[in-house]
């Protein structure tokens, strides 16, 4: 699997994540209980993390480097995301030591967070190196590795949706990129010329990998709210009906079978010139896998603007130090590592990562040609909620969807259908 893009996610369920909470949470807080991360004297910390990609490779090559700094021995222990997700909730459920260090999908954070899996770091953590951490990032990841006014991960490695798009196509017809969702469905509609074998809009709709995230970023530039406060889903209301309508009419654009697109097939129609505007990208291999003529043309932008904001989803998998550590004090001297300014800026990017600090993305500027635009969406991208239950409603509402695509029910009817099926979801999980 691509470790590049955001991952597909398996559902975990909430119990699961709640298995063992009260014990858990009527345990000592350990903040006290260890050394300030400089003094930690562990042998060895076991690391859970992925192997490949932006989201693994950095770890696996930068290990030596971390012990040769601080005399801690790492034993990496890498695999697949699915298998990760699988390994971290047994794991937890357990309360095994089995891992010191665990990256997780910063959207299950919170859940791991109040089921009582994982340490908070405000006392494991120096307070200047926190506080120079937080000054130096998007504050939308400070939000999502923070649970009731704890923190309880650091970033690392920094991912969200970006916009490619065919600088040659649109000059054809006398366009410049366009900066809002209305100017790129104007755009996708006149670049259209099957003679030329040229298409508008690109995206990945499969249902079980992209769909649901292809449509929320324009729901959400509307300003559209999945739930409201008391988590029932009200996404079927006229601003979801309308994104989802809009969307349809971006799917006309496409290429033949584009309802169907995979990311792999994302990824080609750009790379071969098909495609005109993907404002959904989640990796820049269109860019890097291009033909000779056609990888001049591609450029990145920042996703388009609604009538509310612009909107690209956020992604990324955190460092997290598990409640169950052997050594919770070197847990969180690697943690503090990996983000530290030093190592964000000279060493995440020669080893495949993209950084989390503005400093570093500002520093690794010219290193990519897609890396000025992933810099700039993070700052303006939204978190996913941050819900056990994700992966299934992803993928449930993705089902809906796929069907919109392909014409076989109305946005209003696909919508209403998904979100009965979410309250289901949200109910049989004990919310409400």
């Amino acid at each position: 699997m691509d470790q590049h893009h955001q991952p597909r996610r398996a559902g975990i369920s909430r119990r699961r994540f709640l298995a063992g909470a009260s014990a858990a949470a009527g345990a000592a807080a350990l903040g006290g209980a260890f050394p300030c991360p400089a003094l930690a004297q562990a042998k060895a910390i076991n690391v859970l993390t992925l192997g490949e990609g932006i989201f693994g490779q950095p770890f696996v090559d930068l290990a030596p480097d971390f012990t040769a700094a601080t005399g801690i021995k790492v034993n990496p222990i890498t695999m697949g995301y699915n298998e990760a997700i699988q390994k971290q909730a047994a794991a937890f459920a357990a309360k095994s030591s089995a891992y010191d260090v665990v990256q997780i999908d910063s959207i299950y954070i919170k859940g791991y967070a109040k089921a009582g899996h994982l340490q908070a770091l405000d006392s494991l953590i120096p307070k200047a190196e926190l506080a120079d951490y937080f000054s130096d990032i998007p504050m939308t990841f400070k939000d999502m590795y923070e649970s009731e006014g704890q923190t309880y991960g650091l970033a690392t490695i920094g991912n969200c949706q970006r916009f490619v798009y065919n600088e040659a196509h649109l000059k054809a017809v006398g366009l410049g990129a366009p900066q809002t969702w209305d100017e790129l469905l104007a755009a996708a509609q006149k670049v259209v010329d099957p003679a030329a074998n040229r298409f508008g809009f690109v995206a990945g709709t499969e249902r079980l990998a992209k769909a649901f995230s292809v449509w929320l970023p324009i729901f959400w530039a509307n300003g559209g709210a999945l739930f409201d406060d008391k988590l029932h889903p009200v996404f079927a209301d006229e601003t979801g009906i309308d994104a989802l309508a809009f969307l349809l009419a971006l799917v006309k654009t496409m290429p033949t079978g584009g309802a169907a697109y995979t990311e792999a097939d994302e990824t080609k129609a750009m790379a071969t010139g098909l495609g005109t505007l993907n404002p959904v990208a989640w990796i820049p291999d269109a860019i890097l896998t291009a033909d000779a003529a056609t990888k001049p043309q591609l450029a990145s932008g920042v996703s388009p603007k609604g009538s509310a904001v612009r909107a690209p989803v956020m992604g990324g998998l955190g460092l997290t130090v598990s409640k169950y550590a052997a050594d919770a004090a070197a847990a969180a001297q690697y943690v503090a590592w990996f983000n530290s300014r030093d190592v964000q800026t000279a060493r995440i990017v020669p080893h495949g990562g993209q950084p989390c600090r503005n400093s570093a993305w500002t520093a690794n500027a010219s290193a990519k040609p897609w890396f000025p635009a992933v810099a700039e969406s993070l700052k303006v991208a939204k978190v996913r909620p941050q819900l056990p239950e994700w992966g299934e409603i992803d993928n449930t509402v993705g089902v809906q969807l796929s069907r919109a695509f392909a014409g076989e029910i109305s946005p209003k009817d696909a919508l209403e259908s998904a979100q009965r099926s979410v309250d289901g979801i949200m109910r049989d999980a004990g919310y409400y």
